[in-house]
């Protein structure tokens, strides 16, 4: 772990990624005995998946939000994930872990030596206790489901709130519903005009038109610093509730209303059929904090959400590994149309 007096200080070193993941990917490089290493590669990580353990290796790579390239950048970014999941799955994450080169020039995990590489260390959940896998299978258990919303809706309560001017949020949920906008009307993606013109016509008039009930979530201190990227396959169900991959790399986007979020979670359910756990997590947590949140602002940021959820999920194609897969355009597509039945023009 960090602690271990033996670890020399960070340092930049020569070995490339392409020799940590084939050294990660076997498994005799472990310290605990084991058969088989699971390896799934993100945007931005590589996870090995050994018996009941996960490590993740920051990728060296930079994004708009994100710059990775350093051994320091991706120590502070491993200690973010850590700090944020502590929060709503404390007993998942165990902590960061080295990856050294030894004194006889072999790379080892948890050694002594010159640190190559900093790796997240936590405990693997299987997938069937997720939220993704209850839904995709109809095996969704309510009484499970409550103790996950209860998890989250305490944390809400908690959470210290986030205050700024009612002008200056307005204009940052137009800033990204404008984002979103311009990049669903790349050339590169062919959706309709008259499909992502609207929506984004209907966020921008809400926002103007509803000025107050904005002023009033913050006011009421409703704007945190929050999980951030809450989706049925970051919630754990069983057989503790936890949730579990915070947003880590800003808390820009980690700060939003909890309206936003937990719609957020709905919509994501929705995509996938259910319509009924979403409403459970908003129920539940009106039901423990008095927050009932009017139904239109819930529509309000599920639009929104199932906007930048398209275009997230529509650049994989400008990608070439991913280019030619249909599947990229056909889901972006879904989040449009589902965004399409959400109503706003109620006031209730």
């Amino acid at each position: 772990m960090v602690k271990n007096n033996s670890i020399e200080p960070l340092t930049e070193n020569t070995v490339s990624i392409e020799e940590k993941v084939s050294f990660l990917k076997r498994p005799e490089s472990y310290p605990h005995r084991s058969v088989k290493v699971e390896t799934k590669e993100t945007h931005m990580s590589w996870v090995f998946i050994v018996n009941d353990v996960v490590y993740k290796l920051k990728k060296p790579v930079a994004y708009r939000l994100l710059d990775l390239r350093t051994l320091e950048a991706r120590f502070n970014n491993c200690r973010e994930e850590i700090r944020l999941n502590k929060r709503l799955a404390a007993d998942i994450y165990i902590g960061i872990v080295p990856l050294v080169l030894d004194e006889a020039g072999k790379l080892q995990i948890e050694g002594k030596g010159r640190v190559m590489e900093w790796m997240v260390k936590m405990k693997r959940i299987p997938e069937e206790n997720l939220l993704d896998y209850a839904i995709n299978h109809q095996m969704v258990n309510e009484a499970l489901v409550k103790g996950a919303a209860e998890l989250l809706a305490e944390f809400y309560k908690k959470a210290p709130p986030v205050y700024m001017d009612g002008e200056s949020y307005r204009k940052k949920l137009r800033e990204e519903i404008i984002s979103a906008h311009t990049e669903l009307m790349r050339p590169l993606y062919h959706f309709p005009d008259t499909l992502v013109e609207p929506l984004s016509n209907k966020l921008v008039s809400f926002l103007h038109d509803h000025s107050l009930l904005f002023e009033t979530r913050i006011a009421n201190g409703k704007i945190i610093e929050a999980h951030g990227d809450l989706r049925p396959e970051h919630i754990c169900l069983a057989p503790q509730p936890a949730i579990i991959d915070a947003l880590e790399f800003s808390r820009e986007l980690r700060v939003m209303d909890i309206a936003e979020e937990l719609s957020f979670l709905g919509m994501e359910c929705e995509m996938m059929g259910n319509t009924s756990t979403g409403n459970l997590f908003i129920d539940i947590y009106g039901k423990l904090t008095h927050d009932n949140i009017p139904r239109t602002l819930i529509n309000f940021y599920k639009i929104k959400k199932a906007c930048l959820r398209a275009y997230l999920v529509a650049r994989h194609i400008a990608e070439p590994q991913y280019k030619e897969d249909p599947k990229w355009l056909t889901r972006a597509n879904a989040y449009l149309r589902l965004a399409e039945n959400y109503d706003l023009s109620s006031t209730t």
